[in-house]
């Protein structure tokens, strides 16, 4: 990764009118990724991540705004230029868009036709491309005969054909189980470092983004609320919609449930406070339980833990009901803020309150 920006997007728009109806999808979106990143770009349906996405390779003309990529003006190029541009943008989807009357080695061709290869060059280049994606054995296949991961595969396959230095992943993995999920994140991640190749990854599953990503930005109802490097959002997010994706992703919103649920057999009261500890780095390396009680005699019950590695950096979520005296308690919580561990207080909801 550099600091070379090779998308960068400014007070971007796209506003839709429809039977009378002005709808504004994007608002005032400013958005750079640099050469070699893995950007996500997360949000729920309709938050407006996708038309912002489109605007990259002008699939969709914003109403405002400028697009720089690769160095060009995209909303200044003549369409034989810009064909020539989209050649350099290659682009995955959630329903793989494959030929279903072509064979594997078909589809993977299509976009070469036409180009300067021979066809001997071109069936080298196809052979390549499905063995990098680990299909070779399937080139005389039909898509019909693939599973949804394997059709992935292809469509990855396809849209490397013409060597992009970029890829949009546009909620690719949505329609697949875990399991397959995971195995093609980990080829984008392969891809990203063995090609050099700049992933923007579109997608509302922050549990993606933290598998692969080294960028976040987070989208809510057209307008980009937060974005930064991945282990700042998740160690130190700001905006609600935020901490709820990392929370979701990190299965602490499920424990949380469970935890309130037995609130009431947790005896909370001003000497048992129920808190979630959160530290990055080496700071998980502390025994941090051990010196509460040596430092204050702050007895802390673990009801719930987890160590994320996030582009290397661990990342710690504790949830306790630490027990002491006032006093101390405030000042075993002060001994974490200055060990750079952040503290979140948590209240419980009381029975029937919504």
């Amino acid at each position: 990764m550099t600091n070379e920006a090779i998308i960068q997007l400014k007070d971007i728009d796209v506003t839709f009118h429809n039977k009378g109806q002005t709808v504004e999808a994007v608002k005032k979106v400013s958005l750079t990724v640099n050469r070699g990143d893995i950007y996500g770009v997360v949000g729920y349906s309709g938050a407006g991540k996708s038309t912002l996405v489109r605007v990259i390779n002008r699939l969709q003309k914003p109403t405002a705004g400028s697009v720089d990529v690769n160095g060009q003006d995209i909303l200044a190029l003549n369409s034989h230029d810009l064909r020539e541009a989209r050649t350099k943008i290659g682009m995955i989807f959630q329903h793989f868009n494959l030929m279903n009357s072509r064979t594997i080695a078909d589809n993977v061709d299509y976009p070469l036709k036409g180009g300067k290869l021979s066809r001997t060059e071109r069936k080298e280049k196809v052979a390549h491309l499905l063995d990098l994606v680990g299909l070779t054995e399937k080139a005389t296949d039909y898509p019909a005969q693939l599973s949804g991961g394997q059709k992935q595969r292809v469509a990855i396959a396809r849209a490397l054909a013409n060597d992009p230095e970029i890829l949009i992943s546009d909620e690719a993995t949505s329609a697949l189980d875990p399991k397959t999920t995971s195995a093609i994140l980990e080829l984008l991640k392969r891809l990203n470092k063995e090609l050099g190749l700049t992933v923007v990854l579109i997608t509302h599953e922050m549990e993606a983004v933290k598998e692969i990503c080294n960028k976040v930005a987070v989208m809510e109802d057209g307008e980009i609320i937060e974005c930064g490097d991945l282990v700042t959002i998740f160690s130190q997010p700001k905006q609600p919609l935020t901490k709820d994706f990392i929370n979701t992703a990190t299965q602490i919103n499920q424990a949380l449930e469970k935890i309130y649920r037995q609130a009431s057999t947790l005896g909370l009261d001003d000497h048992h406070q129920l808190v979630q500890l959160q530290y990055v780095g080496a700071t998980t390396d502390a025994p941090l339980i051990t010196e509460l009680y040596k430092r204050y005699e702050v007895v802390s019950n673990i009801l719930y833990g987890n160590v994320e590695i996030l582009q290397d950096t661990p990342l710690g979520n504790l949830i306790v009901v630490m027990t002491g005296e006032p006093d101390k308690l405030k000042a075993a919580w002060q001994y974490c803020q200055d060990a750079g561990i952040t503290i979140t207080h948590l209240k419980p909801k009381k029975p029937g309150v919504a």
